[in-house]
């Protein structure tokens, strides 16, 4: 092992050459081989429809340790409101949809850049099935108010999980961006104690900075979030939701 890469909540990355090829490699306390399943599936998929325009991490299982490459960094908020970067993760995201999955962990610790080109969406290990009603595993900074709001009902017992979700996440991972630095330190402190009642509160006046009908647009599919199956129309609408209101550069 050469050096620790990052640090999560349930484990922690390392910086490892094997065979002289620089790699990441996760320990976890999950020790599953979950994400490593899912890269699969997703790589072929992306095989069977001739997907060149998408990239996913590489991931091996290697006697019993989870590798993945290329070995890139966690990506920098000002590196964030890109367009090729958000067209890139929304590419892989509908990826996961297609295959039935929810990732209900994106924020901006599971995106890593590779050579200031390629971003690369991480952590498929709190992923669930659409559909999904049960514990809530996932991020709260930029979680749906909906899944927000059934987590502070049921105390995270019984929180439903939608296509939906991971959209709203990144249109509000890109809003919330804008906060100042004494709102980014109240909303990481609130969603680290998993206050999810005063967060909706905190957060709804952070986003009251932007045009009522922008706010309107990310209420009707919160809505209808459950109802929201059609991958391809989902993902069209929010990304123009994002080039509407949000300045990409």
């Amino acid at each position: 092992m050469s050096q620790e890469f990052r640090r999560g909540a349930v484990g922690m990355v390392y910086q490892i050459e094997y065979q002289n090829i620089q790699y990441a490699m996760k320990i976890s306390n999950k020790k599953s081989t979950k994400e490593y399943e899912i890269a699969e599936k997703m790589k072929n998929y992306i095989n069977e429809h001739s997907l060149s325009d998408v990239k996913i991490m590489n991931m091996f299982n290697i006697q019993g340790f989870i590798l993945s490459r290329p070995v890139g960094k966690l990506m920098d908020e000002n590196q964030l409101c890109q367009k090729k970067y958000i067209t890139q993760i929304f590419k892989q995201l509908a990826i996961g949809h297609k295959l039935g999955l929810v990732h209900r962990d994106i924020r901006i610790y599971n995106l890593i850049l590779f050579n200031d080109e390629d971003v690369y969406l991480i952590d498929w290990d709190s992923s669930t099935c659409n559909g999904f009603n049960g514990e809530y595993e996932g991020s709260f900074l930029t979680a749906s108010t909906s899944v927000l709001a059934e987590y502070e009902l049921t105390r995270g017992k019984q929180v439903s999980a939608y296509y939906a979700d991971d959209c709203l996440s990144i249109i509000y991972m890109l809003l919330l961006f804008n906060c100042t630095k004494e709102e980014k330190i109240r909303l990481k402190k609130l969603a680290c104690e998993s206050s999810a009642g005063v967060l909706i509160t905190a957060r709804i006046k952070v986003l009251q900075r932007y045009p009522k009908e922008a706010i309107d647009c990310l209420d009707e599919i919160e809505q209808k979030r459950a109802s929201l199956i059609n991958i391809d129309d989902l993902h069209n609408q929010c990304q123009q939701i994002i080039n509407k209101w949000i300045n990409l550069t």
